[in-house]
Protein backbone atom coordinates (compact mmCIF):
# COMPACT_ATOMS: atom_id res chain seq x y z
CA UNK A 1 0.00 0.00 0.00
CA UNK A 2 1.13 3.46 -1.19
CA UNK A 3 2.16 5.75 2.03
CA UNK A 4 -0.35 8.20 0.85
CA UNK A 5 -3.61 7.47 -1.13
CA UNK A 6 -6.08 9.58 -1.47
CA UNK A 7 -9.34 8.39 -3.06
CA UNK A 8 -12.13 10.72 -4.79
CA UNK A 9 -12.05 13.22 -2.19
CA UNK A 10 -13.92 16.55 -2.24
CA UNK A 11 -14.15 19.62 -0.03
CA UNK A 12 -16.09 22.70 0.37
CA UNK A 13 -14.96 25.54 2.91
CA UNK A 14 -17.86 26.48 5.28
CA UNK A 15 -19.87 28.97 3.85
CA UNK A 16 -19.16 28.15 0.32
CA UNK A 17 -21.25 26.59 -2.11
CA UNK A 18 -18.97 25.35 -4.42
CA UNK A 19 -15.87 22.90 -3.71
CA UNK A 20 -12.15 24.15 -3.92
CA UNK A 21 -11.02 20.27 -4.41
CA UNK A 22 -13.34 18.13 -6.91
CA UNK A 23 -13.03 14.28 -7.20
CA UNK A 24 -8.90 13.93 -6.44
CA UNK A 25 -7.79 10.67 -6.29
CA UNK A 26 -3.71 10.28 -5.97
CA UNK A 27 -1.00 7.95 -4.55
CA UNK A 28 2.37 8.67 -3.61
CA UNK A 29 4.60 6.04 -2.13
CA UNK A 30 7.17 6.16 0.83
CA UNK A 31 10.42 8.09 -0.16
CA UNK A 32 8.27 10.13 -2.81
CA UNK A 33 10.05 13.91 -3.89
CA UNK A 34 6.97 15.50 -5.71
CA UNK A 35 6.11 18.90 -6.58
CA UNK A 36 2.28 19.72 -6.46
CA UNK A 37 1.74 22.90 -8.73
CA UNK A 38 -0.93 24.55 -11.10
CA UNK A 39 -2.44 28.32 -11.21
CA UNK A 40 -2.64 30.61 -8.59
CA UNK A 41 -6.31 29.39 -6.91
CA UNK A 42 -6.53 26.28 -8.21
CA UNK A 43 -6.64 24.40 -4.92
CA UNK A 44 -2.73 23.47 -4.45
CA UNK A 45 -2.51 24.99 -0.22
CA UNK A 46 -6.41 23.45 0.32
CA UNK A 47 -4.95 20.07 -0.63
CA UNK A 48 -1.50 20.52 1.36
CA UNK A 49 -3.83 21.17 4.43
CA UNK A 50 -6.03 18.41 3.55
CA UNK A 51 -3.00 15.87 3.50
CA UNK A 52 -2.20 17.45 6.67
CA UNK A 53 -5.32 17.03 8.24
CA UNK A 54 -5.51 20.74 8.56
CA UNK A 55 -9.33 21.06 7.10
CA UNK A 56 -10.61 17.93 9.25
CA UNK A 57 -10.77 21.01 12.39
CA UNK A 58 -13.67 22.65 10.48
CA UNK A 59 -17.26 22.45 12.09
CA UNK A 60 -18.45 20.50 10.65
CA UNK A 61 -16.21 20.00 7.80
CA UNK A 62 -17.93 19.45 4.03
CA UNK A 63 -16.00 16.41 2.37
CA UNK A 64 -16.73 13.48 0.99
CA UNK A 65 -13.73 10.67 -0.26
CA UNK A 66 -10.90 9.83 1.91
CA UNK A 67 -6.76 10.75 2.79
CA UNK A 68 -5.24 8.03 4.44
CA UNK A 69 -1.50 8.36 5.20
CA UNK A 70 0.42 5.46 6.16
CA UNK A 71 -2.70 3.07 7.04
CA UNK A 72 -4.87 5.82 9.17
CA UNK A 73 -7.60 7.56 7.79
CA UNK A 74 -6.48 11.77 8.48
CA UNK A 75 -10.11 12.87 9.33
CA UNK A 76 -10.44 10.77 11.74
CA UNK A 77 -7.26 12.03 14.13
CA UNK A 78 -6.76 15.31 16.43
CA UNK A 79 -5.08 17.26 14.42
CA UNK A 80 -1.80 17.00 17.22
CA UNK A 81 -1.71 13.21 16.44
CA UNK A 82 -2.21 13.97 12.37
CA UNK A 83 1.41 16.31 12.89
CA UNK A 84 2.92 13.45 13.91
CA UNK A 85 2.71 11.84 10.36
CA UNK A 86 2.61 15.24 8.58
CA UNK A 87 4.51 18.19 8.71
CA UNK A 88 2.89 21.28 6.79
CA UNK A 89 5.21 24.21 6.39
CA UNK A 90 2.33 27.35 5.53
CA UNK A 91 2.47 29.57 3.15
CA UNK A 92 2.92 32.60 5.29
CA UNK A 93 5.88 31.38 8.40
CA UNK A 94 4.47 34.09 11.17
CA UNK A 95 0.87 31.73 10.72
CA UNK A 96 2.81 29.17 12.01
CA UNK A 97 5.35 30.59 14.83
CA UNK A 98 4.59 30.32 18.69
CA UNK A 99 7.56 31.42 20.38
CA UNK A 100 9.41 34.89 19.91
CA UNK A 101 13.05 33.37 19.31
CA UNK A 102 14.49 31.16 16.71
CA UNK A 103 15.82 28.31 19.31
CA UNK A 104 12.97 28.77 21.13
CA UNK A 105 10.76 28.38 17.66
CA UNK A 106 12.55 25.25 16.81
CA UNK A 107 12.71 23.60 19.90
CA UNK A 108 8.68 24.46 20.55
CA UNK A 109 7.76 21.03 18.80
CA UNK A 110 10.56 19.20 19.98
CA UNK A 111 9.64 20.15 23.82
CA UNK A 112 5.88 18.69 23.08
CA UNK A 113 7.02 15.20 22.08
CA UNK A 114 9.18 15.21 25.65
CA UNK A 115 12.23 14.88 23.78
CA UNK A 116 15.57 15.02 25.91
CA UNK A 117 17.46 17.99 25.81
CA UNK A 118 20.48 17.08 24.81
CA UNK A 119 19.05 15.78 21.81
CA UNK A 120 16.46 18.57 21.25
CA UNK A 121 19.99 20.76 20.80
CA UNK A 122 21.56 18.54 18.56
CA UNK A 123 18.48 18.84 16.32
CA UNK A 124 18.01 22.58 16.79
CA UNK A 125 21.79 23.05 15.12
CA UNK A 126 20.69 20.05 12.83
CA UNK A 127 17.83 21.57 11.20
CA UNK A 128 19.21 25.45 10.81
CA UNK A 129 22.68 23.67 9.08
CA UNK A 130 20.04 22.13 6.74
CA UNK A 131 18.81 25.39 6.04
CA UNK A 132 22.07 27.21 6.34
CA UNK A 133 20.66 29.10 9.20
CA UNK A 134 23.06 28.88 11.86
CA UNK A 135 23.38 32.34 12.16
CA UNK A 136 20.45 32.91 13.38
CA UNK A 137 20.06 30.37 16.35
CA UNK A 138 19.90 33.36 18.70
CA UNK A 139 17.88 36.38 16.81
CA UNK A 140 14.33 37.39 18.13
CA UNK A 141 12.16 35.93 15.26
CA UNK A 142 10.54 39.95 14.73
CA UNK A 143 13.75 41.18 13.68
CA UNK A 144 13.86 38.41 10.99
CA UNK A 145 13.68 38.93 7.38
CA UNK A 146 11.00 37.31 5.46
CA UNK A 147 13.11 35.03 3.60
CA UNK A 148 15.12 34.34 7.13
CA UNK A 149 11.69 33.57 8.82
CA UNK A 150 10.54 30.73 6.18
CA UNK A 151 13.92 29.54 6.56
CA UNK A 152 13.39 28.93 10.47
CA UNK A 153 9.59 27.73 9.65
CA UNK A 154 11.00 24.97 7.58
CA UNK A 155 14.02 24.21 10.13
CA UNK A 156 11.21 23.76 12.79
CA UNK A 157 9.55 20.92 11.26
CA UNK A 158 12.75 19.36 9.34
CA UNK A 159 13.86 19.34 13.58
CA UNK A 160 10.80 16.86 14.53
CA UNK A 161 11.96 14.11 11.41
CA UNK A 162 8.74 13.73 10.03
CA UNK A 163 7.97 10.73 7.38
CA UNK A 164 5.84 13.12 5.02
CA UNK A 165 6.59 16.92 5.09
CA UNK A 166 4.95 19.49 3.01
CA UNK A 167 6.26 22.63 2.09
CA UNK A 168 3.67 25.06 0.52
CA UNK A 169 5.72 27.60 -1.51
CA UNK A 170 8.49 27.39 0.90
CA UNK A 171 11.08 29.77 -1.30
CA UNK A 172 8.60 32.37 -1.80
CA UNK A 173 10.50 34.36 0.29
CA UNK A 174 14.22 33.44 -0.50
CA UNK A 175 16.22 34.78 -2.71
CA UNK A 176 17.70 32.56 -5.78
CA UNK A 177 20.58 30.98 -3.78
CA UNK A 178 18.82 30.47 -0.87
CA UNK A 179 16.25 28.56 -2.91
CA UNK A 180 18.51 26.65 -4.50
CA UNK A 181 20.38 25.13 -1.25
CA UNK A 182 16.64 24.69 0.12
CA UNK A 183 16.22 22.23 -2.75
CA UNK A 184 19.14 20.71 -2.77
CA UNK A 185 18.53 20.05 1.01
CA UNK A 186 15.22 18.57 0.56
CA UNK A 187 16.06 16.40 -1.90
CA UNK A 188 19.32 15.13 -0.31
CA UNK A 189 16.78 14.58 2.88
CA UNK A 190 14.42 12.41 0.58
CA UNK A 191 17.46 10.18 -0.83
CA UNK A 192 19.13 9.64 2.30
CA UNK A 193 16.11 9.67 5.20
CA UNK A 194 13.65 8.37 3.01
CA UNK A 195 11.80 11.15 3.81
CA UNK A 196 8.61 12.10 1.34
CA UNK A 197 8.37 15.87 0.36
CA UNK A 198 5.74 17.12 -1.66
CA UNK A 199 6.58 20.32 -2.55
CA UNK A 200 4.26 23.21 -3.61
CA UNK A 201 5.83 25.44 -5.70
CA UNK A 202 5.95 27.78 -8.64
CA UNK A 203 9.37 27.62 -9.34
CA UNK A 204 9.96 24.42 -11.67
CA UNK A 205 12.59 24.97 -13.39
CA UNK A 206 15.19 25.26 -10.58
CA UNK A 207 13.14 21.92 -9.28
CA UNK A 208 13.51 20.19 -13.12
CA UNK A 209 17.04 18.36 -12.66
CA UNK A 210 15.39 16.68 -9.64
CA UNK A 211 12.72 14.56 -11.66
CA UNK A 212 10.07 14.64 -9.45
CA UNK A 213 6.58 13.40 -9.44
CA UNK A 214 4.50 15.94 -11.09
CA UNK A 215 0.98 16.73 -9.48
CA UNK A 216 -0.76 19.97 -11.54
CA UNK A 217 -4.33 21.23 -10.20
CA UNK A 218 -6.66 22.60 -12.20
CA UNK A 219 -9.59 24.53 -10.81
CA UNK A 220 -9.82 22.03 -8.28
CA UNK A 221 -8.83 18.70 -9.91
CA UNK A 222 -5.94 16.73 -10.98
CA UNK A 223 -5.08 17.45 -14.59
CA UNK A 224 -3.56 14.60 -17.16
CA UNK A 225 0.20 16.26 -16.81
CA UNK A 226 3.04 14.41 -15.71
CA UNK A 227 5.82 16.18 -16.77
CA UNK A 228 7.55 19.49 -16.06
CA UNK A 229 8.02 20.23 -19.82
CA UNK A 230 4.41 19.97 -20.49
CA UNK A 231 3.54 21.96 -17.83
CA UNK A 232 6.01 24.92 -19.19
CA UNK A 233 4.96 24.67 -22.47
CA UNK A 234 1.27 24.68 -21.48
CA UNK A 235 2.02 28.21 -19.19
CA UNK A 236 3.98 29.44 -22.63
CA UNK A 237 1.44 29.22 -24.89
CA UNK A 238 -1.33 31.18 -22.60
CA UNK A 239 1.50 33.47 -21.93
CA UNK A 240 2.07 33.89 -25.64
CA UNK A 241 -0.96 35.73 -25.46
CA UNK A 242 -0.53 38.38 -23.31
CA UNK A 243 0.53 41.94 -24.75
CA UNK A 244 4.16 42.45 -24.82
CA UNK A 245 5.84 44.72 -21.81
CA UNK A 246 9.44 45.75 -21.82
CA UNK A 247 11.36 48.31 -19.95
CA UNK A 248 12.54 51.21 -21.70
CA UNK A 249 14.76 54.44 -21.66
CA UNK A 250 14.87 56.67 -19.12
CA UNK A 251 14.55 60.21 -20.71
CA UNK A 252 12.48 62.71 -17.55
CA UNK A 253 15.29 63.25 -14.78
CA UNK A 254 12.80 64.84 -12.71
CA UNK A 255 13.69 63.29 -8.77
CA UNK A 256 10.56 61.57 -7.14
CA UNK A 257 13.14 60.88 -4.03
CA UNK A 258 16.69 61.63 -3.33
CA UNK A 259 18.41 59.89 -0.68
CA UNK A 260 22.15 60.96 0.72
CA UNK A 261 24.32 59.06 2.69
CA UNK A 262 21.51 57.06 4.80
CA UNK A 263 22.49 54.81 7.33
CA UNK A 264 20.58 52.99 9.63
CA UNK A 265 21.07 50.97 12.44
CA UNK A 266 18.70 48.87 14.22
CA UNK A 267 19.17 47.10 18.31
CA UNK A 268 23.24 47.75 17.70
CA UNK A 269 23.38 46.52 14.45
CA UNK A 270 23.74 48.51 11.31
CA UNK A 271 21.34 47.36 8.44
CA UNK A 272 22.20 50.28 5.75
CA UNK A 273 25.36 51.26 5.03
CA UNK A 274 25.97 54.85 3.29
CA UNK A 275 23.19 54.35 0.70
CA UNK A 276 23.15 57.07 -1.76
CA UNK A 277 20.38 56.61 -4.57
CA UNK A 278 17.42 58.79 -6.54
CA UNK A 279 14.81 57.73 -7.91
CA UNK A 280 12.77 59.45 -11.23
CA UNK A 281 9.48 59.95 -12.12
CA UNK A 282 8.21 57.76 -14.85
CA UNK A 283 10.76 54.99 -13.30
CA UNK A 284 10.16 51.06 -12.73
CA UNK A 285 12.95 50.17 -10.50
CA UNK A 286 14.02 46.92 -9.27
CA UNK A 287 15.28 46.30 -5.51
CA UNK A 288 16.83 42.91 -5.39
CA UNK A 289 19.68 41.39 -2.99
CA UNK A 290 20.00 38.50 -0.87
CA UNK A 291 18.02 37.90 2.19
CA UNK A 292 18.87 39.98 5.03
CA UNK A 293 20.66 42.45 2.82
CA UNK A 294 18.38 45.31 3.84
CA UNK A 295 15.70 45.82 0.98
CA UNK A 296 12.75 46.01 3.62
CA UNK A 297 14.49 47.82 5.78
CA UNK A 298 15.42 50.37 2.97
CA UNK A 299 11.75 50.65 2.29
CA UNK A 300 10.61 51.08 5.72
CA UNK A 301 12.69 53.73 5.76
CA UNK A 302 11.25 56.18 2.93
CA UNK A 303 8.26 55.19 4.42
CA UNK A 304 9.51 56.80 7.41
CA UNK A 305 8.61 53.75 9.51
CA UNK A 306 11.99 53.34 10.58
CA UNK A 307 14.22 56.53 11.26
CA UNK A 308 17.76 57.10 9.53
CA UNK A 309 20.46 56.83 11.76
CA UNK A 310 22.35 59.93 9.85
CA UNK A 311 21.64 61.05 6.86
CA UNK A 312 18.45 62.23 4.40
CA UNK A 313 15.95 61.44 1.89
CA UNK A 314 14.56 64.32 0.03
CA UNK A 315 11.38 64.01 -2.32
CA UNK A 316 8.49 66.28 -3.02
CA UNK A 317 10.31 69.34 -2.34
CA UNK A 318 11.19 68.80 1.28
CA UNK A 319 13.04 66.38 3.81
CA UNK A 320 11.42 63.55 4.29
CA UNK A 321 13.59 62.15 6.67
CA UNK A 322 12.12 64.40 9.62
CA UNK A 323 8.35 63.18 8.82
CA UNK A 324 5.81 61.42 10.09
CA UNK A 325 4.81 58.06 7.87
CA UNK A 326 0.88 59.54 8.47
CA UNK A 327 1.99 62.70 6.59
CA UNK A 328 3.99 60.47 3.72
CA UNK A 329 0.84 58.37 2.86
CA UNK A 330 -0.94 60.76 0.21
CA UNK A 331 2.46 60.85 -2.18
CA UNK A 332 3.86 57.13 -0.73
CA UNK A 333 2.09 54.24 -0.98
CA UNK A 334 3.74 50.96 0.57
CA UNK A 335 2.60 47.70 0.25
CA UNK A 336 4.09 45.79 2.99
CA UNK A 337 5.71 41.89 2.78
CA UNK A 338 2.98 40.06 4.49
CA UNK A 339 -0.21 41.41 3.69
CA UNK A 340 -2.06 40.57 7.11
CA UNK A 341 0.22 43.76 8.40
CA UNK A 342 -2.04 46.19 6.36
CA UNK A 343 -5.66 44.76 7.10
CA UNK A 344 -7.43 47.14 9.72
CA UNK A 345 -10.91 46.45 8.81
CA UNK A 346 -13.96 44.48 9.00
CA UNK A 347 -15.16 44.09 5.12
CA UNK A 348 -13.33 44.22 1.58
CA UNK A 349 -14.84 47.39 0.93
CA UNK A 350 -14.12 49.17 4.20
CA UNK A 351 -10.57 48.17 4.04
CA UNK A 352 -10.25 49.51 0.02
CA UNK A 353 -11.70 53.09 0.99
CA UNK A 354 -9.75 53.40 4.18
CA UNK A 355 -6.76 55.24 3.15
CA UNK A 356 -9.03 57.31 0.86
CA UNK A 357 -11.41 58.46 3.84
CA UNK A 358 -8.12 59.01 6.14
CA UNK A 359 -7.12 61.91 3.10
CA UNK A 360 -10.87 62.71 2.76
CA UNK A 361 -11.04 61.71 -0.55
CA UNK A 362 -13.86 59.65 0.11
CA UNK A 363 -16.32 61.03 -2.87
CA UNK A 364 -18.94 59.53 -5.21
CA UNK A 365 -16.95 59.46 -7.87
CA UNK A 366 -14.01 57.65 -5.58
CA UNK A 367 -16.18 54.95 -4.20
CA UNK A 368 -17.67 54.05 -8.09
CA UNK A 369 -13.82 53.70 -9.32
CA UNK A 370 -13.28 51.51 -5.94
CA UNK A 371 -16.41 49.35 -6.95
CA UNK A 372 -14.97 48.71 -10.33
CA UNK A 373 -11.34 47.70 -9.10
CA UNK A 374 -12.76 45.71 -7.11
CA UNK A 375 -14.89 43.54 -9.88
CA UNK A 376 -11.90 43.99 -11.71
CA UNK A 377 -9.62 42.11 -9.15
CA UNK A 378 -12.24 39.44 -8.99
CA UNK A 379 -12.94 40.90 -5.41
CA UNK A 380 -16.29 42.23 -6.40
CA UNK A 381 -18.42 39.56 -4.85
CA UNK A 382 -16.74 39.93 -1.73
CA UNK A 383 -17.36 43.47 -0.64
CA UNK A 384 -18.76 42.39 2.49
CA UNK A 385 -16.53 39.39 3.62
CA UNK A 386 -13.82 39.92 6.23
CA UNK A 387 -10.37 40.68 4.48
CA UNK A 388 -9.39 37.39 6.87
CA UNK A 389 -11.51 35.43 4.69
CA UNK A 390 -9.14 36.36 1.36
CA UNK A 391 -6.54 33.51 0.08
CA UNK A 392 -3.41 34.96 0.55
CA UNK A 393 -3.91 36.21 -3.04
CA UNK A 394 -6.81 38.14 -3.10
CA UNK A 395 -5.40 39.80 -0.09
CA UNK A 396 -2.78 40.81 -1.85
CA UNK A 397 -4.57 42.28 -4.26
CA UNK A 398 -6.77 43.97 -1.92
CA UNK A 399 -3.21 45.71 -0.20
CA UNK A 400 -2.92 47.12 -3.63
CA UNK A 401 -6.38 48.66 -4.11
CA UNK A 402 -6.66 50.26 -1.12
CA UNK A 403 -3.07 51.81 -1.75
CA UNK A 404 -3.36 52.84 -5.63
CA UNK A 405 -6.76 54.23 -5.25
CA UNK A 406 -5.45 57.91 -5.03
CA UNK A 407 -2.86 57.78 -6.59
CA UNK A 408 0.47 57.97 -4.78
CA UNK A 409 3.86 59.27 -6.84
CA UNK A 410 5.83 56.62 -5.52
CA UNK A 411 5.34 53.25 -4.65
CA UNK A 412 6.60 51.23 -2.52
CA UNK A 413 6.31 47.24 -2.72
CA UNK A 414 7.70 44.49 -0.91
CA UNK A 415 7.56 40.87 -2.65
CA UNK A 416 4.48 41.55 -3.67
CA UNK A 417 4.66 38.36 -6.55
CA UNK A 418 4.92 36.07 -3.61
CA UNK A 419 2.44 33.04 -4.73
CA UNK A 420 1.95 34.34 -7.79
CA UNK A 421 2.14 31.75 -10.24
CA UNK A 422 3.96 32.86 -14.21
CA UNK A 423 0.90 34.26 -15.68
CA UNK A 424 -0.52 36.25 -12.84
CA UNK A 425 3.01 37.32 -12.17
CA UNK A 426 3.28 38.88 -15.83
CA UNK A 427 0.28 40.82 -15.55
CA UNK A 428 1.02 42.66 -12.28
CA UNK A 429 4.43 43.06 -13.73
CA UNK A 430 2.64 44.91 -16.43
CA UNK A 431 0.32 46.60 -13.91
CA UNK A 432 3.20 47.97 -12.38
CA UNK A 433 4.97 48.95 -15.91
CA UNK A 434 1.89 50.77 -16.99
CA UNK A 435 1.79 52.74 -13.53
CA UNK A 436 5.30 53.69 -13.57
CA UNK A 437 4.79 54.80 -17.30
CA UNK A 438 1.54 57.06 -16.19
CA UNK A 439 4.28 59.23 -14.67
CA UNK A 440 4.87 57.70 -11.08
CA UNK A 441 7.87 55.96 -9.40
CA UNK A 442 7.80 52.41 -8.61
CA UNK A 443 10.26 50.94 -6.76
CA UNK A 444 9.62 47.03 -6.39
CA UNK A 445 11.47 44.31 -4.39
CA UNK A 446 11.74 41.05 -5.68
CA UNK A 447 14.12 38.27 -6.64
CA UNK A 448 13.13 37.26 -9.86
CA UNK A 449 15.45 38.33 -12.17
CA UNK A 450 13.46 37.54 -15.28
CA UNK A 451 11.02 39.07 -14.83
CA UNK A 452 13.02 42.02 -14.06
CA UNK A 453 14.82 42.51 -17.19
CA UNK A 454 12.28 42.16 -19.02
CA UNK A 455 9.63 44.96 -17.29
CA UNK A 456 12.12 47.30 -15.24
CA UNK A 457 14.50 50.39 -16.12
CA UNK A 458 17.12 49.66 -13.63
CA UNK A 459 18.48 47.57 -10.72
CA UNK A 460 19.47 48.56 -7.61
CA UNK A 461 21.25 45.38 -5.77
CA UNK A 462 22.15 45.49 -1.82
CA UNK A 463 23.92 43.13 -0.02
CA UNK A 464 24.87 43.55 3.53
CA UNK A 465 23.53 47.15 3.74
CA UNK A 466 25.25 48.23 0.74
CA UNK A 467 24.13 49.38 -2.69
CA UNK A 468 26.56 46.69 -4.93
CA UNK A 469 25.52 47.99 -8.32
CA UNK A 470 22.85 50.68 -8.93
CA UNK A 471 22.45 50.65 -12.82
CA UNK A 472 20.33 50.48 -16.27
CA UNK A 473 18.97 47.09 -16.18
CA UNK A 474 21.00 45.69 -18.63
CA UNK A 475 24.33 46.45 -17.64
CA UNK A 476 23.27 45.80 -13.61
CA UNK A 477 22.72 42.05 -14.99
CA UNK A 478 26.40 42.33 -16.33
CA UNK A 479 27.84 43.87 -13.56
CA UNK A 480 26.48 41.35 -11.04
CA UNK A 481 27.79 38.69 -13.46
CA UNK A 482 31.12 39.97 -13.05
CA UNK A 483 30.89 40.58 -9.50
CA UNK A 484 29.99 36.60 -8.97
CA UNK A 485 26.92 36.69 -8.30
CA UNK A 486 25.69 33.36 -10.15
CA UNK A 487 22.26 32.83 -8.29
CA UNK A 488 20.89 36.35 -9.41
CA UNK A 489 21.80 35.79 -13.24
CA UNK A 490 19.09 34.89 -15.99
CA UNK A 491 18.45 31.29 -16.66
CA UNK A 492 19.27 29.74 -19.77
CA UNK A 493 16.04 28.29 -19.48
CA UNK A 494 14.11 31.12 -18.11
CA UNK A 495 11.13 30.34 -16.29
CA UNK A 496 9.18 34.03 -16.38
CA UNK A 497 10.73 34.50 -19.99
CA UNK A 498 8.71 36.55 -22.03
CA UNK A 499 7.43 34.84 -25.31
Amino acid sequence: MALIEVQNFTYTYPGETSPTLKNISLSLESGSFAVLTGKSGSGKSTLGKALAGFIFQDEPPSYTGKIIVNGTDMAAIPLYSASERVAYVQQNPDDQFCTLTVADEIAFGLENKNIDPIEIERRIDLALEIVQGEELKDRDLANLSGGEKQKIAIASLLALFPDVLILDEPTSNLDPGATQNIFDALHHLQETRDLTVIIIEHKLAQLADFHPDLIVLEKGGISPITTIKDFQALLEKEQSSLPVSSSHSLNNKDFTIQIDHLNVSLNGNKILDNINLNLHNGEFVALMGPNGSGKSTLLQTIMGLIKPTIGKIFGFGRDLSKEKTSSLVKEIGFIFQNPDHQLFTNSVFDEATLTLKNLDLLTSEAIYKTNLLLWQMHLGGRSDDHPQRLSYGEKRRLNLLAIILHQPKLLLTDEFLIGQDRLNALRWMQFFRSYADQGHCVLFVNHHIELTQNFCDRIIFLDDGQIITDKPTKQAIASLEKLGYQAFLPKTTMEFAHA
